[in-house]
């Protein structure tokens, strides 16, 4: 017993970590078989088993994908890292137990048959149940996006794998990942090498489906007119204090990159998420110092700056200036962090740069802003995780989306590649062209395609121009985002249907048996 334990533990571990990989780090190529392990561990086990087994995967994944929290928090509050190490074992234990909640769940569902079309069953159920549970986790820890964990990320990698998410959004890239992963394990498992033809055949047809989309798209998308934007990336670390010592030198930084910006003729200029730290004023020095530079080139702004409310409350804005500093609107962060921008039960972790602020969210403002080249949907920092927030944007008629971030704090973790591909998925989604302005992450452009037109990181500021097309394009994923979720929720009651009305004529039978007998 104790060596069934083992070996099934060794391969949770090694599933977990493999998960790790293919969702955190954004491999397509792993996406295909990291469930693997996990499913032949807990294949023909009691529920039981299966759960503790199921843990000991969460948890190995989860100690790769939360242990940045731990230096982290430490740079975060400038005390030591112990709010890190409570807020890793916090999350860890969740995700764990839902990890153990979820395969639990998969094992008392499936049907128990062994034969090739319970495999296949079972396999679509896996799939269903997962985009199931990841949604729900979604739901539940909208402020909190380190659960914001999809088993398709990985497929985000490439880009025939990553159209039908315009169709279905992110669900369908997680149902299919997991789906292939299972029917590989089990008729592995069972030594049906003959027909992994199976779940190989389901991989071409949904890359050669995706493919379908991509060509599609590109080739009846009108031809609109287009507009430059330079983004502006600072690339300031965000625990830096701007005091009499560093302030001119942090001013000059921003304001060369303005001069650099007017050499390039931009129509619009994109800066990060609270690119200036500290809250708007009509006649603040710096900003009237930016269009001194930038008014004889015409450019409009785009300026991550905060909006005061009351002492220590601000909201997390977006304002969109014309040549001449007249503001015609502002966009407030609709989604905020948990424990460290709103305040969950009414504890908040200690920000040491930001000395304890907390922020708001203001629906007044949180529609797309009018410019002079179309309507700009706006994603601040983890906005662009949540499909909702990209889904709300368009259905309010954005045609061209922004996303303005701050990776300071998680410039050497995953964490930076995963926010740009989220990006790219809500690109896809919306089939918005969607520029990126990263502070010490990934700046550039993902086209409305899922073409990653530019893609840059670097430690030093710099100024990238790209050019964005605006559409009025409207997708399934962006009107229907859920319509995937509901379809796993049908497939998941038919099967649980039909297993109870067999089993109900199976006792049935037996109690006629009886009868007779």
């Amino acid at each position: 017993m104790q060596k069934i334990i083992t070996k099934s533990w060794t391969l949770a571990v090694v599933s977990g970590i493999l998960t790790y990989m293919a969702i955190c780090h954004i491999n397509f190529i792993v996406s295909w078989i990291c469930y693997i392990p996990l499913f032949v561990a807990i294949y023909d086990k009691k529920k039981k088993e299966v759960f503790k087994i199921a843990i000991v995967f969460g948890f190995t994944f989860s100690c790769l994908a939360f242990f940045w929290m731990i230096p982290g928090a430490e740079r975060f509050t400038g005390y030591n890292m112990l709010y890190g190490v409570g807020v890793f074992l916090v999350s860890a234990a969740f995700y764990s137990l839902f990890c153990g909640t979820l395969s639990w769940c998969f094992s008392a569902l499936k049907k128990k048959d062994s034969n090739l079309p319970s495999i296949i069953i079972n396999g679509i159920l896996a799939g269903s149940l997962f985009c199931i549970a990841e949604a729900l986790l979604m739901l539940l820890s909208v402020g909190l996006p380190w659960f914001d964990v999809h088993s398709g990320n990985g497929l985000a990698e490439d880009l025939y794998a990553v159209q039908p998410a315009s169709i279905f959004g992110i669900h369908v890239m997680t149902f299919i990942a997991v789906a292939v992963n299972y029917l590989i394990a089990i008729i592995g498992t069972k030594k049906l090498w003959t027909k992994l033809y199976i779940p190989a055949a389901l991989v071409i047809l949904y890359l050669f489906f995706g493919f379908i989309l991509y060509q599609n798209f590109n080739n009846n998308l009108p031809e609109n007119k287009s507009f430059n934007v330079a983004i502006l990336a600072e690339n300031i670390t965000p625990d830096i204090t701007w005091d009499n010592n560093t302030g001119n030198f942090l001013v000059q930084k921003l304001l060369d990159l303005n001069r650099l910006a007017v050499t390039m003729k931009p129509d619009l200029a994109l800066w990060s998420e609270s690119a200036i730290p500290w809250t708007y004023k009509k006649d603040d020095d710096l900003v009237k110092e930016v269009f001194k530079i930038t008014d004889r080139a015409r450019i409009t702004h785009i300026m991550g700056i905060n909006t005061a409310y009351k002492e220590n409350e601000v909201f997390n804005s977006a304002y969109c200036i014309l040549p001449g500093g007249n503001v015609t609107g502002r966009y407030d962060k609709q989604y905020l962090l948990s424990f460290i921008e709103r305040p969950l039960n009414g504890w908040l972790m200690p920000f040491f740069s930001s000395k304890g602020y907390s922020a708001l969210n203001d629906t007044t403002h949180s529609k797309p802003l009018l410019t002079s080249f179309g309507k700009a949907g706006f994603l601040i920092c983890n906005e662009a995780a949540i499909p909702a927030a990209a889904a709300n944007q368009v259905q309010n008629g954005a045609q061209f989306l922004l996303n303005m971030s701050n990776d300071g704090w998680f410039n050497d973790t995953y964490i930076v590649k995963l926010h740009f591909y989220y990006a790219r998925l809500r690109a896809v989604e919306s089939r918005k062209d969607l520029a990126v302005n990263c502070n010490n992450g990934f700046s550039g452009l993902i086209k409305a395609s899922g073409d990653i037109d530019v893609k840059e990181k670097s430690a030093e500021p710099f100024v990238k121009m790209v050019t964005i097309y605006p559409n009025n394009y409207i997708t399934t994923a962006s009107s229907y985002p859920e319509i995937f979720i509901y379809a796993c929720a049908l497939y998941i009651a038919i099967v649980c249907t039909s297993t109870l009305i067999k089993s109900k004529i199976i006792n049935n039978d037996k109690s006629l048996q009886r009868n007779m007998v």
